[in-house]
């Protein structure tokens, strides 16, 4: 699936860029409401510190939001590892039961198919390599499923390969729905909406500010800090391959599988 290219960018990119123009965008917001409105005595209205409240809550309600999504999501990224690397030990097991023959056969295609599943989380930021990957991963899937459906054919071998077929399913199905999971992010006019309103919170606060001082800036560039922090993890957490936050705890079940090799 083709990523969009707000999806693309780096968190750290998006975040920065916000923390610079919010405070930018407050000193645009006061110096447009001093060329405006220059003979005001500079009471603000109330009707605009209720919008102001009301973007306010707008905003903190989307970030919820949102960051629910992202926590729910890496969560599940989380548990769906360890489940593949459940569903790939069960199949290394099985193919124990084979013969010597066939168990070499499989142990060396299941050795590959678990290479590729730890370089496909190492690799998780760069898409080339990512893309190489997933169909290195479809042509030892397709030769996994390819003996299992020969040794089926074989009376003496049918059951132990119903077995094993079974095994490769549940495994084949975790990867798909693993992918699908780590393409979905959080959708761009949803970031793009927050970005939105954070700025326009800033704007309007610099519109209706007569005068900001020292003490008035050490707080917008606190808020500043902060909104461009939560957003940041927000966004992390939706990327769980890709940022600081990862699902280490559930990836290193799939590198314990290494001891069976």
């Amino acid at each position: 699936m083709e990523r969009s290219f707000f999806s693309r960018v780096d968190a750290s990119v998006i975040c920065l860029l916000l923390l610079i123009l919010m405070p930018v965008t407050v000193k645009f917001g006061n110096r447009l409401r001093k060329r405006l409105w220059r003979s005001e005595d500079g009471d603000t209205r109330g009707g605009i510190n209720s919008l102001l409240g009301a973007l306010f809550g707008l905003w903190g309600f989307i970030l919820a939001f949102t960051f629910g999504q992202s926590g729910v999501r890496f969560e599940n990224l989380r548990s769906m590892i360890v489940d593949e690397s459940t569903y790939l030990r069960n199949a290394i097991m099985r193919a124990d039961l084979f013969p010597d023959s066939i168990r070499t056969i499989y142990r060396a295609e299941l050795q590959q198919y678990l290479e590729e599943r730890i370089t496909y989380y190492d690799h998780a930021r760069d898409e080339d390599n990512l893309r190489k990957n997933m169909d290195e991963n479809s042509k030892t899937s397709a030769a996994l499923w390819a003996t299992t459906v020969e040794l089926e054919k074989k009376p003496d071998s049918r059951a132990l390969a119903e077995d094993m077929a079974k095994s490769l399913i549940n495994l084949f199905d975790i990867g798909t729905k693993r992918e699908a999971l780590l393409s979905a992010g959080i959708p761009a006019p949803v970031s793009i909406t927050l970005i939105i309103l954070a700025l326009s919170i800033c704007f309007v606060g610099g519109f209706t500010t007569p005068v900001i001082k020292h003490k008035e800036w050490i707080v917008i560039f606190t808020f500043a800090f902060l909104a461009a922090m939560i957003l940041y993890i927000t966004i992390d957490l939706a990327r769980p391959m890709e940022g600081l936050i990862r699902p280490d705890a559930g990836q290193s079940t799939i590198v314990s599988l290494r001891r069976f090799f």
